[in-house]
């Protein structure tokens, strides 16, 4: 007889609670979780109540710190950093000061612990695609995060193309005398707050979607999706822009379809409506 769906889950949500361990220090409650880093640390966060009522997690650092305490200073890599925010914009997670973060409401904390572990996670086996772990060149430049993407490097700013389209979509929106602020904070209408790339003239949104591959694509639809939708009421749907990185790959009409109900989409190769589109709505 085959095992049971229910059982399988029960046997997972019990090992998950033998694996948790929580101890207070003051306001803050210290969680270890059953999660490793590369080194075989355990993975632990730090739980906050804030004034406001809302939850923040945090890692206090240590996910950027693992590389560095085996010789790989992400702070110094440009690559190193692009591919962190990456993968902490890909869970929600803030990334500031070299802590991965989230804030939500108390009753989302389970959910936001484990957004931040796998953040922490993917920061920290970043340490694989540095030259003391991989198996690269020495005349090769700084090299690309090996297990995220594995284009050529590409010309522009000595960077891969990849890594290089944050920096050539501030320097279009400078041009087009767009003013931004970048990684601005939205609160959706469940209490949870999103690290959004880009406020635009103060009155829109913009987020970018820059998926290594075209098999990463998916994912970044849902969760994009799942921001934009929970971001409805004041924030019509033309205040909300999405922005798809189509340098390297064509993306699915079902993709587009999907984030257009919730968002205004726009590819990168037709950036040039954006200035119009944000001068229509001031």
């Amino acid at each position: 007889m085959a095992i049971e769906c229910s059982e399988v889950i029960k046997h997972c949500m019990e090992t998950l609670a033998e694996g948790f361990r929580c101890q207070s220090y003051g306001d803050i409650v210290i969680i270890t979780t059953p999660y490793l880093y590369h080194d075989d640390d355990m993975i632990y966060v730090a739980v906050e109540e804030l004034p406001s009522g809302m939850a923040r997690v945090a890692d206090q650092g240590e996910a950027v710190m693992h590389p560095f305490s085996h010789g790989f200073d992400l702070a110094r890599s440009s690559w190193g950093m692009e591919a962190a925010r990456e993968i902490a914009s890909d869970a929600f997670v803030d990334l500031e000061g070299g802590t991965l973060s989230k804030t939500g409401p108390v009753e989302k904390v389970g959910q936001m612990i484990l957004d931040v572990v796998a953040a922490a996670r993917g920061v920290s086996d970043l340490i694989y695609a540095h030259r003391a772990y991989a198996r690269i060149p020495r005349d090769l430049p700084d090299p690309a995060p090996l297990y995220l993407y594995d284009e050529e490097v590409a010309s522009f700013a000595g960077t891969t193309a990849y890594t290089a389209f944050p920096k050539k979509l501030e320097f279009f929106l400078v041009e087009s005398n767009l003013s931004f602020v970048v990684s601005p904070n939205l609160t959706g209408n469940s209490g949870q707050v999103y690290t959004v790339h880009y406020q635009i003239n103060s009155f829109a949104y913009l987020h970018t979607r820059n998926p290594a591959r075209a098999t990463y694509a998916k994912s970044h639809v849902d969760r994009t999706f799942s921001m934009w939708a929970d971001c409805n009421g004041d924030l019509t749907r033309d205040r909300k822009i999405t922005l798809l990185n189509d340098e390297t790959f064509a993306w699915k009409a079902a993709h587009i379809n999907r984030l257009s109900q919730v968002s205004t989409v726009i590819q990168w190769s037709e950036r040039d409506k954006l200035p119009a589109l944000l001068s229509a709505l001031s």
